[in-house]
């Protein structure tokens, strides 16, 4: 009875260190796959943005195809005729998006300006405040090291 339970106990370890491993994985897996996608999405965004277009391009013409099969089938249109139905219906509904969507784009870049001025007026005064902080020799040296800097790269850029 006491072997049955310290196998059984044993067993029961054993399990939990594999569920265990794979709980330690899963989370490693996952930010590998972020930092791959992060990479891709970092060098390669004419890739990625070359599929998004395909994607959408294909959405279209399958969506576009369905309704000219369905005014030709449901209301005896020819093909011509229901193709440039479908054409000029596209037209509205891309200037009807278009519309939907300007006036809120217009009020999220303004915000956007404003937040990013808020930032550059908090980081300027943060900046100056740091000058005026500081001693006389402070200021010759930080001068003197960022006319170094710059120098000595302007130099490399020579070479």
């Amino acid at each position: 009875m006491l072997t049955n339970l310290l196998a059984l106990r044993e067993a029961q370890m054993t399990v939990n260190e594999k569920v265990k491993d794979q709980i330690k994985r899963f989370p490693i897996v996952k930010w590998l796959l972020c930092l791959l996608a992060l990479g891709y999405l970092l060098h390669f965004p004419e890739a990625i943005a070359h599929g998004i277009v395909w994607v959408a391009h294909t959405f279209y013409e399958a969506t576009s195809f369905v309704l000219e099969e369905f005014l030709r089938h449901t209301f005896g249109f020819d093909k011509f005729l229901a193709q440039l139905t479908v054409f000029y219906f596209s037209v509205v509904v891309g200037i009807g998006g278009i519309f939907l969507v300007w006036r809120p784009a217009i009020r999220a870049l303004h915000s956007l300006r404003d937040y990013a001025l808020r930032k550059l007026y908090a980081y300027q005064y943060r900046l100056v405040y740091y000058w005026r902080s500081q001693r006389t020799a402070q200021k010759i040296k930080l001068i003197l090291i960022h006319s170094a800097l710059m120098i000595s790269g302007f130099m490399f850029l020579l070479m």
